[in-house]
């Protein structure tokens, strides 16, 4: 069963690029096939101008791709025995160099690095599960739903650091539900819906676009 249809994008070096729609628009799974999760059946994808269509993940991450899943996803291990499943050698940094970098954008697990990673607090985990995806210092960072189930607080504490990577040169696909923070840190802005492409531009051209509207909220267009 072919989720995506048709789906072509863009990042640049630098650039935070949003992936919005509405559940089972098929954002998710558009991560998981860049980052190799998920085998593409047909099209082909590049990175620093090199195909790399059918690349398995420990491959892209080699390559220089970050991937954090929805969800968090961290082991029941210490937070810094997170960070070192993390670790890809070869890719320029020391472990604890990537490491001394996570604790100063985190520095609350930099205080908690002995501690069990499945008791920390919903926030501390996506900090964790972020800064996995650091350790392999990444050129490329995929973030799904980074403010899934977080206080307001936590969420702006996350997107500063988004942004923070950013502007160190860290490109950043994020997949967000949350529109109005969608729109308030991207370059540039693709909305899915049913698998397909509907529309993109620059984050302030769409935050205007009518059709933003009639993804997210058909039932205004009905009158209800």
């Amino acid at each position: 069963m072919k989720v995506l249809h048709g789906i072509s994008l863009e990042v640049l070096k630098g650039e935070v690029v949003c992936i919005i729609g509405p559940n089972g628009a098929g954002k998710t799974t558009l991560l998981r096939t860049i980052s190799g999760l998920n085998r593409p059946s047909a099209g082909t994808i590049r990175f620093r101008d090199e195909d790399v269509t059918g690349r398995k993940p420990f491959q892209m991450a080699r390559s220089g791709l970050g991937h954090c899943p929805e969800g968090r996803r961290v082991f029941q291990l210490s937070v810094e025995e997170n960070l070192i499943t993390g670790y890809v050698p070869g890719r320029g940094k020391s472990f604890a160099e990537l490491r001394d970098h996570v604790y100063a954008l985190f520095p609350i697990l930099g205080e908690r690095r002995h501690q069990s990673a499945g008791r920390l607090s919903g926030g501390q985990q996506q900090m964790v599960a972020i800064g996995r995806a650091l350790m392999g210092n990444p050129e490329l960072l995929l973030l799904d739903e980074p403010s899934l189930g977080l206080a307001p607080l936590i969420i702006h504490q996350i997107f500063e650091i988004v942004l923070k990577l950013a502007e160190s040169g860290v490109s950043i696909i994020l997949v967000e539900q949350n529109i109005d923070l969608s729109f308030e840190v991207a370059d540039y802005v693709y909305a899915l819906e049913h698998g397909s492409l509907q529309c993109s531009g620059p984050a302030e051209k769409m935050k205007a676009d009518p059709r933003i509207k009639h993804i997210y909220l058909p039932e205004l267009e009905a009158g209800h």
